[in-house]
């Protein structure tokens, strides 16, 4: 899936181009609007954009010339010429910018769908290439990468180091960073399409994740990636200081700068999906010192997976939660090593809790170790690993297991791995049932919230901003959320509603078409016969004619 900007001073044509040709149909996921050059820069600055349609003749910054600033930042920009200037010249100017479509307008919905159609093939004819398997064993061979990881590792593992010692390891492995330098965190998860690969085809598939990263990340931000113990991909990021004097001219840098990132980490997200044919959930941190602030923020990221992901896939988030974690005793050894059920439950993964179990009472059972000692020590870890995950989601564990938890009040012995096992598959039925409630009735009642708002302004240009600022929620994991919930787009939804209502204005009042055209947000009456044609098949006054309206 690709982003696409349309660029045009006739708010018309930007409008109906962005709006009536279904965009995600042929791979575009989302569409950003320009109604000048200089808002269409402040919009590539801030958004990761594939594509560009642009007219030419424009005030203040010409098409030509919004394209050759695009170039010198970014050189796998894809650019349309969309204008009404047939002149040779212009065409000649445009393809020396290495513009390779031309269009005249009014071009179809057909030209421009094809024309948009020839730039994605050009874009994943060159990520293609960037992923040969020469490029991928070439990766695997540098050892740069895996001292670069064995520093991210201690950093998150919170290993604390001199502000002599941090720069100048920084400097051996050539990373472009300082100790005072503001950072984030993103946490990788890696889900359906690499869960069937054993572990050296699974490393490779890491390696290219982190080559995409490189690429996706290049223009905008340094990076230094690495896995954590959970087997999770580990980002450290920071802004390129050239991109960030540029950004500190628009207002509230700070904002601009996470919304990059943002952007930046959802292509990065669907790029993996696309050439790797996986999906990956991520979370991304809030900034932070690179010095100080690594372990909290890679620790909240963690958290906020086995919080607010849990068995969902192919999810993004960002958090600015903070997560500590303790350090288990080794005694039986599958009890202890990583990860530990602790860990696990923090992550929310229902299947990895279950085989965990499996692993600790085989190997109790195989080797004998089922005294009356080791079996408390068994139920100690597991009872201190539940309550530590129910208090984590503000849980009593008290009340989450009900008669469960005559153990902890009771402290009669379990007599047996097989009944000490019985006990354990309860609490985890209990605990992740539990769980999936409160996302589910969470994620209802964010979908009420959204449908409540869009009702309510419906007269209003409803944005998915808006809603996502009204509700306070993330625009991608508002907009994932009510797609997987309602099987609706939230733009379908609000055109859906919108013709409902003019439908029922038309029938039910004498309106103008220009007033009912007002009442449904929409201030350009052409544009709105339009829509509504596309919706229903037939101008508002064919559909107020074959329906009769009240007189």
């Amino acid at each position: 899936m690709y982003q696409l900007l349309i660029v045009d001073d006739e708010h018309l044509v930007v409008d109906s181009l962005a709006e009536t040709i279904n965009w995600e149909e042929i791979g575009i996921e989302q569409v950003y609007r320009a109604y000048s050059g200089k808002e269409a820069l402040q919009v590539i600055n801030t958004h990761v954009i594939d594509i560009v349609i642009t007219d030419i003749r424009m005030p203040e910054l010409s098409g030509l010339e919004l394209i050759e600033t695009i170039r010198e930042a970014n050189s796998r920009l894809k650019c349309i010429v969309h204008s009404g200037y047939a002149d040779f010249n212009y065409a000649k100017q445009a393809m020396s910018s290495q513009v390779t479509e031309y269009l005249i307008k009014p071009a179809s919905d057909e030209e421009i769908i094809q024309a948009v159609a020839r730039m994605k093939d050009l874009l994943t004819a060159e990520w293609a290439e960037l992923l040969t398997q020469k490029k991928v064993f070439a990766a695997l061979k540098e050892q740069a990468p895996l001292l670069r990881a064995n520093l991210l590792n201690d950093l998150i593992k919170g290993k604390r180091f001199g502000s002599e010692e941090l720069q100048s390891k920084l400097e051996m492995l050539h990373i472009p960073m300082q100790g005072e330098d503001s950072i984030a965190i993103a946490v990788l998860r890696l889900e359906d399409g690499f869960s069937k690969f054993d572990s050296s085809s699974l490393a490779l598939f890491e390696y290219a994740i982190f080559n995409i990263a490189e690429e996706t990340f290049g223009a905008h931000f340094d990076l230094v990636a690495g896995k954590d113990s959970y087997d999770y991909l580990v980002l450290l990021i920071k802004m390129k200081a050239s991109k960030a004097e540029k950004l500190a001219a628009y207002p509230d840098p700070e904002a601009q700068l996470s919304r990059l990132l943002e952007q930046t980490m959802l292509k990065l997200q669907e790029n993996v999906r696309t050439f790797l044919k996986g999906k990956i959930s991520v979370v991304i941190s809030s900034w932070g010192i690179l010095a100080t602030d690594v372990s909290g923020l890679y620790q909240a990221c963690v958290t906020t997976i086995r919080r607010s992901v849990g068995n969902d896939q192919d999810m993004f988030m960002t958090t600015g939660d903070n997560l500590t974690t303790g350090t288990a005793m080794r005694s039986i050894n599958s009890l202890y090593e990583t990860p530990t059920m602790m860990q696990i439950l923090d992550m929310g993964q229902r299947d990895m809790t279950l085989s965990k179990l499996e692993a600790i009472t085989s190997e109790m059972e195989s080797n004998g170790l089922d005294s009356h000692e080791q079996l408390t020590e068994v139920f100690f870890q597991l009872g201190a690993a539940f309550a530590y995950a129910a208090h984590k989601n503000g849980k009593l564990l008290e009340e989450l297991l009900g008669a469960a938890y005559e153990p902890f009040v009771s402290h009669k012995p379990f007599l047996s791995v097989k009944q000490l096992k019985e006990w354990a598959l309860q609490v985890v039925g209990l605990f992740y049932e539990d769980m999936n409630q409160s996302m589910a009735t969470a994620k209802n009642s964010s979908i009420q919230q959204i449908q409540r708002y869009i009702n309510a302004n419906l007269a209003e240009d409803v944005t998915l901003q808006k809603i996502a600022d009204h509700i306070h929620m993330h625009p991608v994991y508002l907009s994932k959320i009510f797609k997987t919930e309602t099987g609706e787009n939230i733009s379908e939804y609000i055109i859906r509603l919108k013709m409902e209502k003019a439908a029922y204005l038309l029938k039910q009042t004498d309106d103008r078409i220009y007033q009912i055209c007002s009442k449904i947000g929409y201030q350009n009456p052409p544009y709105f016969i339009k829509l509504f044609k596309k919706f229903f098949g037939m101008t508002p006054q064919e559909y107020r004619d074959a329906s009769g309206s009240i007189t």
